[in-house]
């Protein structure tokens, strides 16, 4: 999926215009990547802000259009939040080629019903993103995991996941990505006929010569 994106360069730089631009409902950003020299630009908040909720993520390309006339195709590498109120503060935008693959970090999403949860287990979840490799076009939105062969004791770790064709994994091919585990409750009332048993073989027992002596 692409978007395009009006962009016109800064000429101020620092708190002062930056805080003066985002009142004006402008968000400060920078183009760059190896064909590219640095440029400090000016995006409209809503736009912007639109443009990263698309489907397709953080990872959409970009049709960025400077001063309505050079147009970069491009992907937001860096975007910094409010902490409190998530408004878009500043964007990093990255210049790529369509014929040149990238490094991604793509959201992993879990589908399916593991039977081994209806039978009472949980879903340990390790790893939220996996960083990809692949053309800019060919980025995937999410990775999605299927949980539904697994059982309690299942796992499931880089290397047996499915990729897109053309998307390879950086990620060490052993890496858990998530696992169905048996629950702490469980695990207890399986062990408590257990530790009753031990209970009553010890009051079963003849108290020996020694604790006999002892007691005298």
């Amino acid at each position: 999926m692409e978007v395009t994106l009006e962009a016109t360069p800064r000429t101020e730089t620092g708190k002062g215009p930056a805080r003066r631009a985002r009142a004006s409902g402008k968000v400060p950003a920078v183009l760059y990547g190896a064909s590219v020299e640095a440029t400090s630009l000016l995006v409209d908040a809503k736009q912007v802000w639109q443009a990263l909720h698309t489907d397709a993520g953080s990872n959409v390309l970009i049709n960025l259009v400077v001063g309505g006339e050079s147009r970069y195709l491009t992907i937001a590498r860096e975007v910094q939040r409010h902490p409190i109120r998530g408004n878009i503060l500043h964007v990093d935008f990255f210049n790529v080629k369509r014929d040149v693959k990238i490094h991604a970090d793509v959201p992993v999403h879990v589908v399916g019903e593991s039977h081994g949860i209806k039978e009472g287990g949980q879903l340990d979840h390790h790893l939220y993103e996996l960083k990809v490799e692949a053309l800019p076009a060919e980025i995937p939105t999410a990775l999605e995991v299927d949980i539904t062969a697994l059982g309690i004791g299942d796992s499931l770790h880089v290397g047996d996941l499915r990729l897109p064709a053309g998307v390879e994994v950086l990620n060490s091919a052993d890496d858990l990505v998530l696992q169905v585990i048996e629950p702490i409750v469980m695990k207890v009332e399986e062990e408590l006929p257990e530790v009753a048993e031990e209970a009553e073989e010890l009051e079963g027992e003849e108290p020996s010569e020694a604790e006999d002596q002892g007691s005298e």
